[in-house]
């Protein structure tokens, strides 16, 4: 076991010789890029390994704060909505269905104006 590191290194090459490496160049070419272009192409040629989960999580913690942030910007006016939250609303039963009293008023109004004409 203690052999010398030369004979080691003769060893070796014994076992090597029948052993050729032509394209030396291209290797170091490729890991060590000289010009813009190659530094450009090694780095597009990366791969990348992305987490699914963390990523996933991340965009849906955006989605979801990014709406309920609109959400809270938005102004609330709509026909009904301006006095929402001072009166109360009443529900009726009609045909077997239950719907909102001022809903059915407001239709009912349009569809005897509309019946006028």
């Amino acid at each position: 076991m203690d052999q010398d590191p030369l004979n080691i290194k003769n060893l070796l090459d014994r076992e090597l010789a029948d052993l050729q490496f032509h394209k030396e160049a291209d290797v170091i070419a490729r890991t060590h890029p000289a010009t813009w272009r190659g530094r450009l192409r090694s780095f597009w040629n990366k791969e990348l390994e992305l987490p699914v989960i963390p990523l996933g999580t991340a965009f849906l913690l955006t989605f979801v704060s990014a709406f309920l942030f609109h959400a809270a910007r938005q102004p609330e006016t709509g026909p009904d909505m301006k006095n929402a939250g001072t009166q109360q609303r009443e529900l009726i039963k009609a045909g077997g269905s239950m719907y909102w009293k001022d809903e059915i008023e407001r239709r009912l109004s349009k569809h005897e104006n509309s019946g006028e004409s």
